[in-house]
C-alpha cells in the first residue's frame, strides 16, 4: 500500500548557517506578515525567503521566478549541501500542552504518489493556495516543506527503530519560535531501511496536516506527465517528502480550531439564542473557569460561546442525538454527521447563522483560533460570536478517511507544526 522511500535529503551546510533557528521557519500557511518580515530579517538564507517569498506581497498571481532561483542558488553555492548516502530520517519533536511533556516522533521519507500508495485524505482543499503552492514547485521543483501523514501501527516498529539512532548525537537541534525543540537524525544502516520498508508496506497513510501540499504535488506530478517529461530516482516529481507519524505515538496531540465569526448583518442576539435553544440546551456561565470545565465535561456535542464584547459566555449542548439524523441530510455517513464540528457547522452556523459551506470556503465569516482565553478576548474587537470546541479525536480523521469523506476545514490542529528547514528534496527530472 505506501510505498516510502528513503533518500539523499539535503540540510543547511554549518559551514555557512552557523545557527540554524536563524533559518528554519513555519509551514508557509502559518507565516502572517509580521513573521514573515521576521524570517527574512533573520538571515538571507531563512527559508522563508522561498516559501513566503516577497513577491508574493507585490503580485498574488506571481510565478515566483526570485524565490526558485534563490533556491537553485543555495544548492550551487553549497547552502544546502546534500547528504552522502540515501536513509530515512528521524524527526522528533518536544514539545509541551496542557502543562505535560510530550515527544512527538515521525519518519521522513519520499512517498510516491502512484503506483500503489494508499493515501486518505480528511479536509476540503481550497483552490488559492493549491495554485500558489503550484507555482512555487514549478519555480523550485523541489520540496521545502513537509507533509504530516499518520499511520497504523499499533505495534511500534518504527517508532523502536528510531528511538535506537535517537541514543546518538542529532545531526539537527534546533527551538522554533514557540520554544519547542526539534530533532533529526538520519537512518542510513541497510537494514534498518529494509525494516522500516516492510513495517510500512501493508499500512495506509492519512493526511493530518497539508491536503494542499498534497494535492499540489499530485497536480505537479501530473502536469510533468503530460509535458512528458521522466523522473530519475525518486528523488523526483513521483515522490513527495513527508513526516510519517504512528496513529499510537503518545506524542500525537490534536488541538481544537475554535470558530470566530464576524461581519453578521442585521444579526441579533436575542434572536439568535431563541432559535438556538430549539435544538441545544443553552447555559449561561457566569465565569471562563465553569464555562471551561463545562466544556471538558466529557459530554458529546457541547461547544463554549461567547458573545456581547465577551460579557455573555453560554455553554451550549445537543438535547439528543435524534437531532443529528432529523436535521443534517445527504448521503455522507453516520460517522462523519456526527463529528461534533459538522454539528457545529451544520446544525448553527449554515442554519442558524447563514454561514454555509460556500461563504466558509471564502473565509467571509469566520475565523479561527487556538487558544480559549486569546478567542474570547478577541470578541472585543471586531467578532460577534466565539463558539468553542473539543479537539477532533485521531480516531475520527481515520474513520471520516478511511471512508472517503472529508471533514470540514480546520477539523483539526496538529500541534506542533512541522517546520520548514529540517531537510529538503531537490527534484531530478528529464526534461
Amino acid at each position: 500500500m505506501a510505498v516510502v522511500e528513503p533518500f539523499r535529503g539535503y540540510r543547511y551546510n554549518p559551514k555557512i548557517v552557523s545557527d540554524l533557528k536563524d533559518v528554519v521557519a513555519q509551514p508557509y500557511d502559518k507565516i502572517g506578515p509580521e513573521l514573515q518580515a521576521e524570517y527574512h530579517k533573520r538571515s538571507p538564507y531563512n527559508i522563508a525567503h522561498v516559501t513566503k517569498s516577497i513577491e508574493k506581497n507585490q503580485d498574488p498571481e506571481t510565478p515566483y521566478p526570485k524565490a526558485g532561483a534563490m533556491f537553485q542558488e543555495w544548492i550551487k553555492n553549497q547552502v544546502l549541501v546534500q547528504d552522502a548516502k540515501p536513509g530515512y530520517y528521524a524527526y522528533f519533536q518536544i514539545f509541551k500542552a496542557d502543562g505535560k511533556t510530550y515527544t512527538r516522533k515521525g519518519l521522513v521519507g519520499l512517498v510516491a504518489l502512484e503506483g500503489g500508495t494508499g493515501v486518505r485524505a480528511h479536509e476540503k482543499t481550497l483552490a488559492g493556495p493549491k495554485a500558489d503552492r503550484l507555482r512555487l514547485m514549478r519555480a523550485t521543483e523541489g520540496n521545502d516543506g513537509q507533509i504530516f501523514m499518520l499511520y497504523p501501527d499499533p505495534d511500534g516498529a518504527v517508532n523502536r527503530i528510531m528511538e535506537k539512532h535517537a541514543k546518538t548525537t542529532p545531526l539537527i537541534e534546533v527551538p522554533d519560535d514557540f520554544g519547542e525543540i526539534h530533532k533529526l537524525w538520519q537512518i542510513t544502516d541497510p537494514q534498518d531501511i529494509r525494516d522500516v520498508k516492510q513495517a510500512l508496506a501493508d499500512k495506509e497513510l492519512f493526511i493530518a496536516d497539508g491536503h494542499h501540499r498534497y494535492e499540489t504535488a499530485v497536480n505537479f506530478m501530473n502536469e510533468c506527465r503530460q509535458m512528458e517529461w521522466k523522473p530519475v530516482g525518486v528523488e523526483s516529481f513521483t515522490h513527495r517528502m513527508m513526516t510519517l507519524v504512528s496513529m499510537e505515538d503518545p506524542g500525537l496531540v490534536v488541538l481544537p480550531s475554535h470558530r470566530l465569526v464576524r461581519d453578521l448583518p442585521n444579526f441579533r442576539l436575542d434572536d439568535f439564542l431563541k432559535t438556538l435553544e430549539e435544538d441545544f440546551d443553552v447555559q449561561r456561565m457566569t465565569a471562563r473557569k465553569a464555562l471551561y470545565d463545562g466544556l471538558a465535561s466529557g459530554k458529546k456535542w457541547t461547544y463554549g460561546l461567547g458573545t456581547d464584547g465577551g460579557k455573555q459566555l453560554y455553554l451550549v449542548s445537543l438535547k439528543d442525538k435524534s437531532i443529528i439524523e432529523k436535521r443534517i441530510s445527504g448521503s455522507m455517513s453516520s460517522h462523519w454527521k456526527s463529528l461534533e464540528v459538522t454539528v457545529l457547522h451544520s446544525l448553527i452556523l449554515e442554519r442558524l447563522l447563514g454561514i454555509d459551506a460556500v461563504k466558509l470556503e471564502a473565509q467571509a465569516h469566520v475565523d479561527y483560533g487556538r487558544d480559549k482565553d486569546k478567542a474570547l478576548n478577541r470578541l472585543k474587537d471586531r467578532y460577534q460570536l466565539v463558539f468553542l470546541l473539543n479537539p477532533t479525536s485521531v480516531r475520527d480523521v481515520q474513520a471520516v478517511a478511511g471512508a472517503g469523506e472529508r471533514m470540514p476545514q480546520k477539523s483539526t490542529d496538529f500541534y506542533p507544526k512541522l517546520l520548514t528547514g529540517m531537510v529538503f528534496m531537490k527534484m531530478k527530472i528529464q526534461k
